[in-house]
């Protein structure tokens, strides 16, 4: 994997790339590589190679994925393709398609990063590849698409859901890039739709958000066949984000009603805390204090 990670004194280094919809998003140095945030979210990074992928929600779906030798794998939705690169790394001659919305993020991808041995990227609306798709016998599909910070209809429905479980094998799995509390209204619905298309469902999250106390990522998981929650859980052990596998998902499930396009249900608006406002206040202290210090009288005065 090649990346052009930051030197040493660069963490405020910021960037602003202007989307092909108009959007701006801010290319941030950070955490020894880059990443990408889009109307606040951080929804992508790149690290250096050989190093953990740095968002809980990719080494989710890394862990859902599971280590055995290569794979065939389709993924709807891009960003600065680090799950892609995980798998590229981790399991030497897997095969991957990524369909990518976002021409601009397609070639800055391409020019900045380079693109992993492998996978190919295609410019794409991805609801509309996958309907063309079927028979594909993909070991996996990953959905990670979010517009605004929310995950639009076309990938709610079991509509979408169906037409992914046609791309793929009888034992292959469906993850999904999702998210939970602090209401959980849409992540009942969501596990009701892949549960009435697949069969086999279980969820990766944090038991804080499992309970309602905060907004936070979920990684959801479905297939026709039976699902390796050992292995699933070997992979989470030792992660330090605390993602735990849920695996018994009726009761959460409930009475929850399966999602069809005409619903056209988005993902809740992201609840997440205000850290622009410490920041910031952080930012004039330092300002002050640094004032202050220079109107200091010198000794002798």
């Amino acid at each position: 994997m090649s990346t052009s990670a930051p030197t040493p004194g660069e963490s405020s280094q910021r960037e602003t790339v202007v989307l092909s919809d108009g959007r701006t998003a801010q290319l941030v140095a950070r955490d020894g590589g880059w990443s990408l945030e889009v109307d606040g979210v951080r929804q992508s990074h790149v690290g250096r190679a050989g190093d953990p992928p740095r968002l809980a929600a990719v080494r989710w779906m890394l862990a859902a994925l599971g280590r055995s030798g290569p794979i065939r794998c389709a993924h709807l939705g891009g960003g600065l393709l680090a799950l892609p690169r995980a798998i590229a790394e981790g399991r030497p001659g897997s095969r991957q398609l990524v369909i990518e919305l976002d021409p601009v993020l397609v070639e800055l991808t391409r020019n900045r990063f380079s693109i992993p041995e492998g996978v190919e990227v295609q410019v794409g609306d991805a609801r509309a590849w996958l309907h063309t798709a079927a028979g594909h016998d993909f070991d996996a599909v990953v959905i990670d698409v979010f517009t605004g910070g929310r995950i639009p209809p076309a990938f709610t429905s079991a509509e979408c859901f169906a037409a992914a479980r046609e791309a793929i094998s009888e034992h292959g799995v469906l993850v999904m890039n999702s998210v939970a509390g602090p209401e959980l209204d849409f992540t009942r619905r969501q596990l009701a739709t892949l549960r009435a298309v697949f069969g086999h469902v279980a969820m990766i999250v944090q038991g804080s958000a499992l309970k309602g106390m905060r907004f936070g990522n979920a990684t959801l998981i479905a297939s026709r066949a039976a699902l390796d929650h050992d292995a699933i859980r070997a992979e989470l052990v030792d992660d330090s984000s605390r993602g735990a596998l849920v695996t018994d998902v009726e009761p959460l499930i409930a009475d929850a009603g399966v999602v069809h396009d005409r619903d056209e249900l988005w993902s809740p608006e992201p609840d997440l805390p205000d850290l622009d406002t410490p920041l910031r206040l952080i930012e004039e202290a330092k300002q002050m204090l640094r004032q202050a210090r220079g109107r200091q009288p010198e000794q002798g005065d």
